[in-house]
């Protein structure tokens, strides 16, 4: 753009530059992506500095919605516990699961579950107000906690919720992320060999540009 105004005058070009300047928008966090994945990295790091949150339409229109299940976590310590779960998903996963994700996830569940539940979400309990736990194919205990039979929308809508009323969190509806930026915009040869590649923000079709310390 600015090239085009080499032909004009000093102030055209001062004036194409302060409009780009103006469309660069700067966060701590940038995250591109905003179903559960991307709203609950956001609330988890809202506390630490401003987060862009990228969502390619509303926040309201995700895959997560339609989700019925539950989500599994050793809950229930009486009966339950970390090694049951681990080798009920090996067993699961024909033995071909990564062991080490498997161990990671499974132990870090009731963690997690806790987080959700101080953004909101309403897991049913029952009369004892325990949580109804429910037992699926696979599972050798009752660990599955659930709400009703939409779990996927109260966990949306509670992250939603959330989200919207967090001072540090801004939200960018109906924004694509087209471009990664990283040393390559620096004339630096980048490939996905490349080791201890740098990412500085995203470019958005907007016409905006987001800069950020860390991207998701």
């Amino acid at each position: 753009e600015i090239s085009e105004c080499l032909v004009g005058s000093e102030m055209c070009i001062r004036d194409r530059y302060l409009n780009i300047r103006n469309m660069i928008k700067e966060f701590d966090f940038l995250v591109i992506g905003s179903g559960i994945a991307g709203m609950s990295f956001a609330l988890k790091v809202a506390h630490k500095g401003k987060v862009a949150l990228i969502c390619k339409t509303e926040l309201e229109e995700a895959n997560t919605f339609f989700a019925q299940g539950g989500i599994a976590s050793v809950t229930n310590t009486l009966v339950d516990n970390f090694d049951k779960h681990i080798e009920d998903t090996m067993i699961a996963g024909d033995w071909i699961s990564d062991r080490a994700a498997v161990e990671k996830v499974v132990r870090e569940a009731p963690g997690q579950i806790k987080e959700l539940i101080d953004w909101g979400v309403d897991f049913d309990k029952n009369d004892k107000g325990d949580f109804d736990l429910h037992k699926e194919g696979g599972h050798s205990e009752f660990r599955i906690l659930h709400h009703k039979d939409n779990t996927g929308a109260e966990i949306q809508e509670s992250l939603i919720r959330a989200v919207k009323t967090h001072p540090n969190i801004e939200i960018f509806n109906r924004h694509f992320a087209v471009e990664i930026i990283t040393q390559h915009h620096m004339g630096i040869i980048v490939t996905r060999h490349t080791p201890g590649i740098k990412c500085y923000g995203a470019y958005a079709v907007s016409y905006t540009h987001l800069r950020a310390h860390e991207t998701l």
